[in-house]
């Protein structure tokens, strides 16, 4: 939790808040595929909802309404290796003003200081610059580049891989 807001843990009520924004080619522009079939959406989101490997949020703002303003999930990555993946999406009118960052903020805190997570990755298209700074003002290291991973836009484009160590967080985070 944040002055701002509040990383909800999603039950089965918002399952289908969360199929509508997997679904939304209009909440992830920079994805070169977007999920259509939202009855296999559902499944999948209600199977990984009491998982032990994968946690999944909606972004409230700290209002009386508690107004979802997006989602973010992360999960494993790789199991074995400690290693978690952070992924988020804001609704457009709320993107800009750092409710991103303070979301994936509270990630972090949780996948560092809860889970004991050794490292947390994330990956973003070259062109979605407004990732690329939120990962960056996380304190995230971009650790490569995957040349030409993605097919967007009728066209190969690079994807940007970044991480975030356990030490680097708890110099960032003061812990």
């Amino acid at each position: 939790m944040s002055a701002r807001l509040t990383l909800s843990p999603a039950t089965l009520d918002d399952v289908d808040y969360i199929v509508d924004i997997t679904t939304s080619p209009s909440l992830w522009p920079f994805e070169e595929i977007i999920p259509t079939d939202k009855e296999a959406v559902k499944k999948e989101v209600a199977e990984k909802i009491n998982s032990d490997w994968h946690k999944q949020y909606v972004i409230r703002l700290n209002n009386p309404e508690a107004t979802p303003i997006g989602e973010l999930s992360i999960h494993w990555y790789v199991q074995e290796r400690d290693s978690w993946e952070l992924g988020y999406s804001l609704f457009p009118e709320y993107r800009g003003q750092g409710y991103c960052t303070e979301a994936a903020q509270i990630a972090l805190k949780f996948a560092f200081e809860e889970w004991k997570a050794h490292r947390v990755v994330a990956m973003c298209n070259e062109f979605n610059t407004a990732s690329s700074r939120v990962l960056d003002r996380l304190g995230m290291v971009r650790e490569g580049v995957f040349r030409e991973e993605l097919f967007w836009q009728d066209k190969w484009v690079n994807q940007y891989f970044y991480a975030i160590l356990d030490r680097e967080y708890r110099v960032i985070s003061g812990k």
